[in-house]
């Protein structure tokens, strides 16, 4: 027999499951709308491509601004989670930087002016960039386990090095998202090999 607080128990799973449908199709559509264009798109386009109501993207997130940081943050989460388990399946340390740098290339397209202020601006990305150094402090561990990287200097080096690098792009009032992909590879070629022109 059926009860009545079994059927509520039914509506607030199926309401709750319907919830989570339209906020994942909600920020799946800002992904995509960002990879086009950025922050420049409208809220009415976001409702638009997600095929909800504008009124549900502020009821469940209250401003373009939290759509944007939901959308990298979820970014971030599944990135640290995937170079973990990278890390776990042993691939070859530079393999998986290559791959890294790909995916970071990808993920630049996503960012402007007004991405990046919205990022530095929050206080749970600074928080959400502690966990990323967490796992980066692995992947430094692992590449010294390996041989890949001199296990000579320390993994707090290695770190102060990244954070150098992306407090100076974070600082910079002359750095545009234009050149977030240059830059980057830049970056991941100062870390592969140095800045030492190597013998042919």
């Amino acid at each position: 027999m059926i009860t009545k607080q079994w059927r509520r128990g039914m509506k607030v799973d199926g309401f709750t499951k319907r919830t989570e449908t339209k906020q994942r199709a909600i920020l799946d559509a800002a992904k995509s709308l960002m990879g086009e264009k950025q922050s420049r798109f409208t809220i009415s386009e976001l409702a638009r491509s997600a095929s909800v109501s504008p009124v549900s993207i502020y009821n469940y997130f209250g401003s373009k601004e939290q759509v944007v940081l939901q959308v990298l943050t979820r970014l971030t989460e599944d990135e640290m989670g995937w170079i973990e388990e990278r890390i776990g399946e042993h691939i070859p340390f530079e393999e998986l930087l290559i791959e890294i740098l790909r995916r970071k290339i990808e993920s630049a397209a996503l960012f402007d002016d007004a991405v990046l202020s919205i990022v530095t601006a929050d206080p749970s990305w600074q928080q959400l960039a502690a966990r990323g150094y967490a796992v980066f402090r692995s992947l430094i561990e692992y590449g010294k386990t390996t041989g890949a990287i001199d296990p000579d200097v320390s993994t707090d080096a290695y770190l102060r090095y990244v954070r150098l690098m992306q407090q100076a792009v974070l600082s910079d009032p002359d750095f545009t998202s234009h050149e977030m992909t240059e830059t980057m590879q830049e970056y991941f070629h100062f870390f592969l090999h140095g800045i030492m022109r190597r013998s042919r």
